[in-house]
């Protein structure tokens, strides 16, 4: 995973919710670059918004924060996990993850 700053100067982590068969189920974190927590949270709902799922998922939880090379060096420590980029998956990829 290659973290660009000029894509924003944090990433964020989030994790979305959405029901299936009644019961509240949460994504596993995607990871987000942003400027500050509002951009992150409209491109999250901007991808959301895309991918025609507005009205059945939403944003559970968006973490602090992480500065780009923080969080690069956490990822080659192994002290953090490698979560995708949610604007790197496909169409496809993404109903997979959801169970659609």
């Amino acid at each position: 995973m290659f973290l660009d700053p000029q894509e924003g100067l944090y990433v964020f982590e989030v994790a979305l919710g959405f029901n299936i068969d009644g019961e509240k189920q949460y994504t596993t974190p995607y990871l987000v670059q942003a400027d500050d927590l509002e951009e992150a949270e409209e491109k999250v709902l901007e991808c959301i918004d895309d991918l025609d799922f507005d009205q059945v998922i939403w944003i559970e939880e968006i973490s602090e924060p992480f500065d780009i090379e923080e969080y690069t060096q956490h990822l080659e420590d192994g002290d953090a996990e490698p979560f995708p980029m949610l604007g790197e998956l496909t169409e496809e990829e993404f109903r997979d993850l959801l169970g659609y």
